[in-house]
């Protein structure tokens, strides 16, 4: 490939990245006339920038860059390399809790911006989407998160209450919920999936950091959550713990069990024409890709993982019971465990 190719290559797959985006929030001629106003050109020569027929210089690939929070070097990879760029934060231990909860607000508004979109989300866990929108159980996910995973010092002496997460946390994870029941999502299971929740609970009350009623009240909003999720299954289609239906695709819930594959939190996006990947590391970290060789190949990986699985949303009543039982189950056994506790 020509230099000369290879910068029409990258040009075209940056301002595909922005339009696809935009969406339908934006025309093309109102991109032309931010793109003119950034780059202190006319819009003709915007026009050109566009289509190509004049090339980006490195000073406007920067301003496009950080203007509309586009990599430049992830499209630079879209050669014949087998290498793939991701993107990491190194810096993790001057990031805020503020920055992490909007790292997953900004992202899942882009994703759902777009008519044509997906999410497939491989769950180790229960995704914590669902999680956020019950206050108490928001509450101890991010309580959890600061004192042992984040080991915030002003959490470390600290045991668990309601009354420690702020506000403004918990509003910030309704949006998150808020905006994920919008999302036309695909999620693989497992039995091992329930299971994470269960043991963090248990943990803290054994470890002196959680009382036990607490511990059992947390338990029985589990298992209001687990009554929400199979009724979302039920009917595939996202909706709040209070019933109302928010907006979003039709049919836009689809739970898949797989009784083999242990998951490991990743998650595949499609957004129209482009796709990125999040790849987990460092405990609640991810790192992402949209390089699309990378994204293709999870995409099949996880389209085959579905198709060796269970669907239990939508007419599968039967495999869906089950699966709940044992759900329920499991919550029930843990609080009998708790109750008896010295």
């Amino acid at each position: 490939m020509t230099i000369e190719n290879k910068q029409v290559k990258v040009q075209k797959a940056i301002f595909n990245e922005i339009k696809n985006r935009a969406g339908n929030k934006k025309s093309s001629r109102a991109l032309v006339e931010e793109l003119a106003q950034l780059l202190n050109v006319s819009t003709d020569s915007a026009y050109r920038r566009l289509r190509c027929e004049k090339f980006l210089t490195l000073d406007e690939l920067e301003k496009i860059s950080m203007h509309f929070k586009v990599s430049f070097d992830k499209h630079l990879a879209l050669s014949e390399s087998d290498s793939v760029i991701f993107k990491v934060a190194l810096n993790q231990q001057n990031t805020s809790f503020d920055d992490f909860l909007m790292g997953i607000y900004t992202d899942l508004e882009k994703i759902i911006q777009h008519p044509n979109h997906k999410l497939i989300y491989s769950a180790k866990e229960v995704p914590i989407f669902h999680f956020l929108q019950i206050p108490e159980l928001a509450a101890f996910k991010m309580f959890y998160w600061m004192k042992t995973l984040f080991q915030m010092p002003e959490y470390s002496n600290l045991s668990f209450s309601f009354d420690f997460i702020s506000e403004k946390y918990l509003a910030l994870g309704k949006k998150i919920s808020e905006l994920y029941a919008q999302a036309n999502s695909y999620e693989i299971w497992n039995f091992e999936s329930v299971h994470s929740f269960i043991a963090q609970t248990e943990f803290y009350f054994q470890s002196g950091m959680m009382y036990k009623q607490t511990a059992i009240a947390l338990l029985d909003k589990f298992a209001e959550l687990m009554t929400l999720i199979k009724k979302q299954a039920d009917i595939e289609f996202k909706c709040s713990i209070k019933g109302a239906v928010p907006k979003g695709h039709p049919k836009n819930y689809h739970l898949y069990l797989n009784e083999i594959i242990l998951s490991d939190n990743t998650i595949y996006a499609q957004v129209g024409e482009s796709s990125m990947c999040y790849i987990p590391h460092a405990l609640l970290y991810y790192m992402t890709t949209a390089d699309k060789a990378y994204c293709d190949h999870l995409h099949n990986v996880l389209d085959g993982v579905m198709r060796k699985s269970t669907k239990i949303s939508g007419t599968a009543e039967k495999h869906r019971s089950i699966f709940f039982n044992y759900v329920f189950q499991k919550i029930e056994e843990a609080k009998n465990r708790l109750a008896i506790a010295l």
